[in-house]
């Protein structure tokens, strides 16, 4: 292995201006007019009194094989079975006679 310190990358003062990319603080630029800025985003706010009706996460961890068996069970849809061919009258069950 070599001692020699590793040469730092080439970082560029103001890389928007070379790139011609829109800026990380999200000013609107016609030349970018779908980007999507920090302006642009929402500010979404969650009501003090909002809660979740279910844990999804908690439901995961209760399943196990048996219960997921059941699960499938339930949603599995089959179609009807045929019935059997009938037999003539005259046909009798074959004996094993030695």
């Amino acid at each position: 292995m070599s001692d020699a310190p590793k040469p730092k990358p080439f970082i560029l003062p103001n890389r928007q201006h070379v790139t011609k990319e829109p800026d990380p603080g999200g000013r609107w630029s016609a030349q970018f007019p779908d980007m999507i800025g920090y302006t642009s985003q929402g500010g979404g706010k969650v009501p003090a009194d909002f809660g979740w009706n279910t844990n999804p996460k908690q439901w995961q961890e209760e399943l196990t094989p048996q219960t997921l068996a059941e699960r499938f069970d339930e949603l599995r849809i089959l179609p009807p079975k045929q019935e059997a061919p009938a037999l003539p009258a005259s046909a009798t069950p074959p004996t094993n006679k030695p």
